[in-house]
């Protein structure tokens, strides 16, 4: 007799998963079809998306050549509040949620697009003389 699951051998049982793991596998399943559709779902943007998942978030990663691109990303997925965004330097990444999943929009190069159009970004209690 061969066994293939080792948990249906004699004298050994499954553990019951926790409700929080199995929310989070159906968070982490539904994640990774969204990124599997992303590509076809965006297609008519500017720019491709790249898309992957992991932990159960989506994250689409943008190469926008102009802030009129970035501006349609974030109105296509419904991104009003300019406040979640982050400027890391070279992206500027912002959460949000796509159909009831976690989701991350990561625009590269957009730093560069809004220093070239509104001048250098300056925190707040920087002192350039």
């Amino acid at each position: 007799m061969t066994i293939t699951e080792p948990f249906t051998a004699p004298g050994r049982g499954r553990p019951t998963p926790s409700p929080a793991a199995v929310a989070l596998a159906v968070q982490c399943r539904k994640a990774k079809a969204l990124a599997d559709t992303a590509t076809a779902r965006f297609e008519s943007m500017p720019t491709p998306a790249e898309s992957s998942a992991a932990g159960g978030e989506v994250q689409l990663v943008v190469r926008p050549t102009c802030l009129a691109d970035w501006v349609r990303w974030t109105t296509t997925l419904g991104i009003r509040d300019v406040r979640r965004m982050t400027n890391t330097g070279v992206a500027t990444v912002v959460r949000f949620e796509l159909d009831g999943v976690r989701a991350r929009l990561v625009g590269m190069g957009v730093p560069a697009l809004l220093a070239k159009t509104y001048g250098p970004y300056r925190s707040k209690g920087s002192h350039h003389a």
